[in-house]
């Protein structure tokens, strides 16, 4: 551009401003004193939501329009208008428990946007609840200033498409033993197709289907083939017919055998502790099972802070796979100070000892001093380390001092040797012990006094979802033995006792959970045999027959309460928690019976019923009762931590 052309330029764009400052009303322009000043601009969009930059007169910016005002109703069968007011985007709009089920915070374009995306979304959710052929309808009512628009989804879902065949192939090593006939890895299968829960006639859901394939492959891992993965899954849906086809194809990869044993972790403890435990052996095949169970042994050895068991899964070493064990280990030495109260024995200090390596040897030492105002004792039991097969030695001595309701005082003391046995669920334990055992009345008559040697076998039965907080589950005590007494009032001679426990846990509907137990015990002896009181049986208190005294039932003799030869105890009880807030506070009803006598002819079962309260804390549960002895018509409170197994 040359300087003329310029000149020419500035000419015509001065004419031009002239012209357009002609066209201008007055009362739109500035007074020559009082120059344009720059706005920010704000121009808004229809939605009344989104500023858009652009230059805007002060005297003429556009109204705000209101946000839409909406309501959503949902027209499906029970079930499936839920997961649709879960899942599909427009109900998660509502907000209802933020802005109100009739308002909702969303722009016009996004809400037509999410009318429009609520069919499809609609129908992929009721497909995935095996719905291939739903009709689903959205209509939405005009936009009337003040007055909420209605959106609604009315569903009808049709049929839900069944199972019509399965189909499931192997691969890899499962497969090769399959075609050399091997009878583990047939059972295998077959155990597989037993317990595959999508079969043939049932409902497809996309949940089941996905849980049934998580389900069959981890059978496989845990069953030594550790690596098994899906090569391909399908499901095939037939949408006219309502029928879905599925075709599985499981590559087992190699079968896994133990390899060595590696311990890690280990400062004072001896390895064979944790080799004594291994039900497996190197070359045997693994399984899953078999591992969870030799790590939950370990960790009940109580040596050790954490236990981890790992078994390698690289398939370069599947034919002996090494098997780790991860250890962390706990304090060779721990004391506990502790003080409680109970309504059976009353206040009480305690102090108690361990020792997880006494003297450099493979035991275990644990011992405790108690002082009550009822039940004083001192007493020490030594358990040695796992021998090979995982049994252990035993031993225990005891003295203790008891005073009963009737000021009535037991001296007894105890020494114990024998051998445990313990299992996944049942431990067996046999042992000989001799003891001796007196009771004197208030004034300082001698009313029993007795000794005994015994050999004693007992099993111990656990089969719980929990052993601190049962709910679900059995336990059972059972000791059957006997031995020669020798009594300084009485004759001496021999006898035989035998004692029982169950106890029954059961959830039942409505949130309520029962627990049953009964408990049976007998002495059999000549009439005049003395046997020491600690050997016979008593009834009442917080684990017998709540609303009598602990002890307190048994046969009388010159006004003092002794142990009977017969026992018979049963209760039943119902809990539930109180508040859904407090899942762990719960309340309680209850109903004892039970008696001690001379012999099953004697016995009288005395009945005691009331309510408590529970608090399952992690020690246990803590249990408060109101008891009332039907017999005595008197109230009794009880309180107790803890499960007796």
């Amino acid at each position: 551009m040359n300087r003329h052309s310029l000149s020419l330029g500035l000419a015509l764009l001065a004419c031009v401003s002239g012209v357009m400052a002609q066209g201008v009303p007055a009362a739109s322009a500035a007074p020559p004193s009082a120059p344009l000043t720059p706005l920010t601009p704000a121009e808004v969009t229809d939605d009344g939501l989104e500023p858009v930059p652009g230059p805007v007169a002060a005297t003429a910016r556009a109204p705000r329009r209101p946000l839409p005002v909406w309501k959503l109703k949902i027209e499906a069968p029970d079930g499936l208008d839920d997961l649709l007011r879960s899942y599909l985007d427009l109900a998660r709009f509502q907000s209802q428990d933020q802005v109100g089920p009739s308002e909702n915070v969303v722009s016009r374009s996004e809400l037509r946007r999410l009318v429009a995306a609520a069919p499809e979304q609609a129908r992929a959710l009721l497909e995935a609840e095996g719905y291939f052929n739903a009709d689903v309808r959205v209509s939405m009512t005009q936009e009337v200033e003040g007055q909420p628009q209605f959106i609604s989804i009315t569903v009808v879902p049709g049929n839900k498409a069944t199972i019509d065949k399965v189909q499931m192939v192997f691969e890899g090593e499962l497969d090769n033993r399959l075609g050399n006939a091997d009878a583990q890895a047939q059972a295998l299968v077959d155990e597989l197709a037993a317990d595959w829960s999508l079969g043939r006639g049932q409902a497809f859901r996309q949940a089941l289907w996905t849980q049934a394939k998580n389900t069959t492959l981890a059978t496989l891992r845990s069953q030594g083939y550790v690596t098994a993965t899906w090569s391909g899954t399908s499901a095939t849906v037939d949408a006219q017919a309502n029928t879905a086809r599925l075709f599985l194809v499981a590559d087992s990869g190699p079968a896994f055998s133990y390899g060595e044993l590696r311990v890690e972790g280990l400062k004072h403890q001896p390895e064979s502790a944790i080799r004594n435990l291994m039900s497996f052996r190197v070359g045997d095949p693994y399984r899953e099972r078999q591992v969870l169970d030799f790590q939950e042994r370990v960790q009940k050895l109580n040596l050790f802070e954490s236990v981890f068991v790992n078994v390698s899964d690289d398939p370069a070493q599947a034919s002996a796979a090494p098997v780790t064990v991860k250890l962390r280990e706990m304090p060779l030495q721990q004391a506990t100070l502790g003080a409680g109260v109970s309504s059976d024995t009353g206040p009480r200090v305690s102090v108690e000892h361990l020792h997880r390596l006494l003297w450099g040897y493979p035991v275990q030492a644990k011992s405790k001093v108690q002082l009550g105002r009822d039940e004083s004792l001192v007493q020490s039991d030594l358990t040695s380390h796992p021998r090979p097969g995982g049994k252990r030695w035993l031993g225990a001595f005891q003295f203790a001092r008891q005073i009963d309701d009737d000021e009535a005082v037991t001296l007894s003391g105890r020494v114990r040797a024998g051998q445990s046995d313990e299992g996944d669920r049942l431990e067996r334990i046999l042992y000989a012990e001799y003891q001796r055992a007196q009771v004197t009345s208030e004034g300082g008559l001698k009313i029993s006094e007795a000794s005994a040697l015994t050999v004693m076998q007992q099993w111990l039965w656990r089969d719980l979802d929990s052993l601190i907080l049962p709910t679900t589950g059995l336990t059972a005590n059972v000791q059957v033995g006997g031995g020669r007494s020798f009594s300084t009032l009485d004759k001496s001679g021999w006898f035989g006792r035998a004692h029982g426990r169950v106890t029954w846990y059961r959830p039942l509907p409505g949130q309520w959970y029962a627990t049953v137990r009964g408990e049976l015990g007998h002495v059999l002896a000549d009439r005049g045999v003395g046997v020491p009181d600690t050997l016979l049986f008593r009834a009442g208190g917080d684990e017998s027959v709540r609303g009598y005294g602990y002890r307190t039932l048994g046969v009388e003799s010159d006004g003092v309460t002794l142990g009977g030869r017969s026992l018979v105890t049963g209760s039943v009880e119902v809990a539930r928690p109180v508040w859904s807030r407090f899942p762990s506070l719960w309340g309680a009803l209850f109903a004892d019976v039970g008696d001690a006598a001379e012999d099953f002819n004697a016995l009288r079962p005395r009945l005691g019923y009331g309510a408590g309260v529970r608090w399952r804390s992690p020690v246990g549960p803590l249990r408060l009762d109101a008891a009332y002895g039907h017999d005595i018509h008197e109230f009794r409170l009880h309180f107790s931590v803890g499960i007796v197994l």
